[in-house]
């Protein structure tokens, strides 16, 4: 019985850790990929017609890594929260 409780913490901690260094790995993406946006749609708001230009592409482009992240992002804030209470 006793290894079988020690087995079973052994595992979750593990697999909190994971999930934490999952977390983390994922906030830092979503900090890049939304720093590279801001600056990407600045030089692009300074053109005539920005859609039509890199930084333009490249500020509709980012929106494919952003949108996925934020989603981890809250559910890993609200896994965290479920986890405290």
């Amino acid at each position: 019985m006793i290894s079988t409780v020690t087995t079973v913490t052994t595992t979750a901690a593990s697999t909190a850790a994971t999930v934490a260094g999952f977390g983390l790995i994922a906030a830092l993406a979503l900090i890049a990929l939304l720093t590279a946006k801001e600056l990407a749609g600045a030089v692009s708001g300074n053109s005539s017609a920005p859609e039509f230009t890199l930084p333009g592409a490249l500020d509709r482009a980012l929106n494919v890594g952003i949108v996925p992240l934020s989603m981890v992002f809250v559910s890993v804030v609200f896994a965290q929260i479920a986890n405290i209470l």
